[in-house]
């Protein structure tokens, strides 16, 4: 008898095979378990929430669809997700980044005002 665990690795392993024989990502579509805490390593129930705020770890969340209930990730959306995603040599340098974001964040809601 197969656990939900595995079925979620069968189904990732099985769709990054497509995807490296040259399927196109835009047609490959996972399920939410195989995406968090998976590809995107947060737990699903944060990725619900992005769903409905929109935000996930700070910026957009990945975009989704619907099929009937079942929530589906398309595969490129999550890799340009990932790819968009900041990259930092030091934790200074991301200590620094956090700043200048908060930073143009005050700034924009000053000119709001």
């Amino acid at each position: 008898m197969t656990t939900h665990t595995q079925r979620t690795n069968t189904t990732l392993a099985d769709a990054l095979a497509k995807y490296h024989d040259g399927f196109d990502p835009a047609l490959i579509e996972l399920p939410e378990s195989a995406v968090f805490p998976h590809l995107i390593v947060v737990q699903p129930t944060t990725a619900r929430k992005a769903r409905c705020t929109g935000t996930l770890l700070g910026r957009p969340a990945p975009r989704f669809v619907r099929r009937g209930r079942a929530v589906r990730y398309r595969l490129k959306d999550v890799l340009d997700w990932l790819a968009d995603g900041e990259s930092y040599s030091s934790t200074a340098e991301a200590a620094v980044a956090g700043l200048n974001h908060r930073h143009n964040l005050n700034a924009q809601e000053l000119r709001r005002v």
